[in-house]
């Protein structure tokens, strides 16, 4: 059966289309694939967070009360109702985040109770404490299971946050391979592609060539633009997951607090474009610097005892072990009010995000990350910041041990 021209352009025309239509399908699907994935990455990371917090708190509860029990002073109990507080809310955000995993949430209905159980008994030794003394308080003590003991709360914790970075890691993988594969397709899809469109054009007379093409160019008008932007959003993704993946690779030998406070700052901070990015951690009642890249004030340079007009954004972050996310400069002055300039030029005076960088014995730093104007943080975003800090905590962890 023989094709005239017009039929042969229509049909190597018509392959080529349905070729792109997959392609820009099946990039477009691995593209909300990748973006659930860094969401659920995101999940995992709160969920971490969230275990170090209930453990972290708990413990805070029973140094109050051995405080307590041997002094009888009662600003040791300060703090005890506020522990309790956090230790709820923290379970109660787990039971949210673990909703879709029967076995983390088995794991936490055991946790619960203990964790009840043993803020009970603090208040119960407390209370003997007041009520018949420090001898008989130590003696009620010392029958008691603490968080971290074999009996505890405290192995259950472990147990879970281990499955939550196995499932971390298994979603970084995810997430790569997906990347990876939306790349490959992309660019095989379109090279089939334009063979097929060549080699149909070929028998076409120029005067039929020319009829089609001003026929078609209006419906084919929306389809590169279509492919650029699922193109320039899978390489984002992608340079963001290459970027963590050599941050972890770097991180595989010993390096020193401020080689890795530089590693975040040249691998990590790119590709959120800030004009600042500053690396601090905490030494006494102060913050040194460990690493700065910009136009930065001199209470923000390397090796400096942070300003005191800068402390308040990363102190909060550093105590809520959250992240303080600021996208406006009226934020900025609703919020923090008496925060000094972050530049002497006022280039990075805008927006800013204090990420915490923590490890599962609490926070080892904040990574600053300011810009010039004001700038909105995605999702997205938001977890490439957690799983860096996440990334950066560890590593300041190892530091210091």
């Amino acid at each position: 059966m023989s094709f005239s021209p017009v039929q042969k352009l229509s049909v190597g025309t018509g392959i080529a289309l349905a070729v792109l239509a997959i392609v820009g399908l099946t990039t477009f699907l691995g593209i909300r694939q990748m973006i659930g994935s860094e969401q659920a990455v995101a999940n995992t990371n709160a969920a971490i967070a969230k275990l170090d917090r209930v453990v972290t708190r708990t413990l805070d509860a029973e140094n109050a009360q051995r405080g307590y029990i041997s002094t009888g002073a009662e600003s040791f109990l300060e703090g005890l109702d506020e522990a309790q507080n956090d230790v709820e809310y923290a379970l109660d955000s787990l039971r949210t985040l673990t909703e879709d995993d029967p076995e983390q949430r088995r794991n936490l209905d055991q946790l619960g109770p203990l964790i009840s159980v043993r803020f009970r008994d603090v208040r119960a030794a407390v209370a003997t404490r007041r009520r018949a003394g420090r001898d008989a308080a130590e003696k009620l003590l010392s029958s008691e299971t603490a968080v971290r003991s074999r009996g505890g709360a405290g192995p259950i914790a472990s147990r879970m946050r281990d499955e939550e970075m196995r499932v971390l890691g298994d979603r970084m993988r995810t997430m790569t391979t997906t990347g990876r594969s939306a790349r490959r397709l992309i660019l095989i899809g379109t090279l089939f592609s334009l063979v097929l469109a060549l080699i149909a054009v070929q028998p076409a007379r120029p005067s039929v060539a020319r009829r089609l093409t001003e026929r078609m160019s209006r419906a084919l008008l929306l389809s590169p633009e279509l492919q650029i932007t699922q193109a320039e959003s899978a390489r984002h993704a992608g340079d963001r997951l290459r970027r963590l993946e050599q941050i972890v690779h770097a991180l595989q030998v010993p390096l020193s607090a401020e080689e890795v406070a530089q590693l975040l700052l040249q691998k990590g901070a790119p590709p959120l474009v800030a004009s600042l990015g500053v690396v601090v951690q905490r030494r006494g009642d102060g913050y040194l610097v460990l690493r700065s890249l910009g136009d930065a004030v001199p209470g923000l340079r390397d090796g400096a005892m942070l300003a005191a007009d800068l402390v308040a954004p990363i102190a909060q972050a550093e105590q809520a072990a959250e992240p303080v996310v600021i996208e406006s400069a009226t934020e900025r002055a609703k919020l923090f009010p008496s925060l000094g300039s972050f530049s002497g030029t006022g280039t990075s005076d805008g927006a800013f995000v204090a990420a915490p960088l923590t490890a599962s014995d609490g926070v080892h730093g904040v990574l600053l990350l300011a810009f010039a104007a004001q700038r909105t943080f995605g999702d997205d975003e938001r977890a490439y910041l957690a799983t860096l800090g996440r990334l950066g905590g560890l590593a300041l962890a190892r530091v210091g041990s």
